[in-house]
């Protein structure tokens, strides 16, 4: 029995600085998942996957790491062309420090974008050269279900603002709560078709840290992983009370991700691995060593229980 235990155990692990979703910088093996210290500020490896896009040196938008090659982030942020001066800087909580930077490729915004009505707030960046992960980079997972009620202990952050003050240059967070659409549309009765809307949990500071093309993420029923469950679009003003963030629901653009990526010949799959050849649909990583994980607890309960009989 202890042989299986371990067996588990280590399969699992080896696996930690190759998965996405995981804050190994941040948090023990066994309290994965479980955790986000309070507090305005972030703490270093508490998102790792959260970049910092910037113009000229100047934080614009944030964005998260899907892969060594890919940053997600929204549509909005951006002219139709990529800036000459753009880059991805990754690694790291406080901008006023020297962090890695990455220059982008390509610059993908979704077709059916609006930007009147915000349908569609959704695009990619195409690094020209991929993220080394260590602890401070690691990639965020892309959600299996679209549920709201799937998703626990949600979080935003970001280094931007929609007000005046200048944006904070150690990144900040707030928790935040999915909330239904009939809910959601009693406060903003414009809201389109196709978008998420969550609100600040009770007792938390305004979200006027958040960062527009950043993510929102959850993790599932407590378990070690971490998933992005939308890109921030927009917002109501940092003063009104309760405040919202309406999200793209990156489960709708799963299939636009895969099939974007593929077509610039640099395919991102679900399960977060770049790949030169062909494009095709594979189960999620994520899904798969959560289901190895019950099925070890379920099976070392079992002969624990068999043991005291």
């Amino acid at each position: 029995m202890l042989l299986l235990t371990l067996f588990c155990l280590t399969s699992l692990i080896s696996s930690v600085n190759a998965e996405c979703g995981l804050r190994p910088s941040y948090e023990s093996f066994l309290e994965t998942g479980k955790r986000i210290a309070v507090g305005r500020y972030a703490k270093a490896g508490e998102f790792p996957w959260h970049v910092s896009i910037q113009s000229n040196g100047k934080h614009i938008c944030g964005g998260s790491i899907i892969s060594a090659l890919w940053i997600l982030t929204a549509a909005h942020c951006f002219a139709e062309d990529v800036p000459p001066d753009l880059t991805v800087v990754v690694g790291g909580i406080d901008l006023d420090l020297p962090l890695e930077e990455y220059k982008p490729d390509t610059l993908i915004l979704h077709e059916n974008f609006d930007r009147m009505s915000m349908q569609n707030d959704i695009a990619l960046i195409l690094l020209s050269s991929p993220i080394e992960f260590s602890n401070e980079k690691i990639p965020i997972c892309l959600p299996f279900m679209y549920d709201i009620d799937t998703w626990q202990h949600c979080w935003v952050a970001g280094w931007g603002t929609r007000s005046a003050v200048p944006a904070s240059h150690v990144l900040q967070k707030a928790r935040m709560k999915l909330i239904s659409r009939e809910q959601c549309l009693e406060r903003i009765p414009e809201l389109e078709e196709n978008m998420l809307c969550a609100v600040l949990e009770r007792g938390e500071r305004g979200a006027c840290q958040v960062d527009s093309g950043g993510p929102l993420v959850c993790s599932y029923w407590n378990t070690m992983k971490w998933f992005q469950v939308g890109i921030v679009s927009w917002g109501e003003d940092c003063a009104e009370k309760p405040n919202h963030e309406i999200l793209m629901p990156v489960y709708s653009y799963r299939g636009w991700i895969e099939t974007e990526t593929a077509l610039r010949g640099k395919p991102f799959f679900i399960e977060g691995m770049d790949n030169c050849g062909n494009a095709r649909v594979v189960p999620s990583r994520a899904e798969t060593q959560l289901v190895f994980l019950e099925y070890c607890l379920l099976l070392f309960f079992s002969l624990m229980a068999t043991r005291l009989l």
